[in-house]
């Protein structure tokens, strides 16, 4: 049996060093429906170096109530992108015995003057 890996999306946008600037991706399924998480009350977002040698972890939050599949995110002053690239992101929400984790992302990370 093969497994077909989809491919991953790709968020653009960010640039090294900034902070505070609001950030929202939406969960949806393959079907392209979106997804209610609002029953989850843990909300990280995850990103990887693309050298894989550092982690940021970011506190999430629902844009709204969390029916419409929307988290939202800022980087924070005392951790943001460090360096261009390409870097691994993904969603992680965590509710009483369980936790959802979205499928990886590239978030592309363009250098700072």
């Amino acid at each position: 049996m093969t497994i077909k890996k989809t491919p991953k999306a790709l968020i653009r946008g960010f640039v090294t060093g900034e902070f505070g600037k609001t950030n929202t991706i939406t969960l949806k399924d393959f079907s392209g429906t979106v997804q209610n998480v609002s029953a989850y009350t843990g909300k990280q977002v995850i990103f990887r170096s693309p050298d894989g040698k550092k982690t940021i972890t970011c506190t999430g939050a629902f844009a709204t109530d969390g029916s419409d599949g929307m988290v939202t995110w800022s980087m924070s002053s005392g951790a943001p992108f460090d360096r261009p690239g390409l870097w691994e992101g993904q969603c992680v929400l965590t509710a009483t015995n369980k936790e959802l984790r979205s499928y990886v992302w590239d978030s592309e990370v363009d250098r700072e003057l």
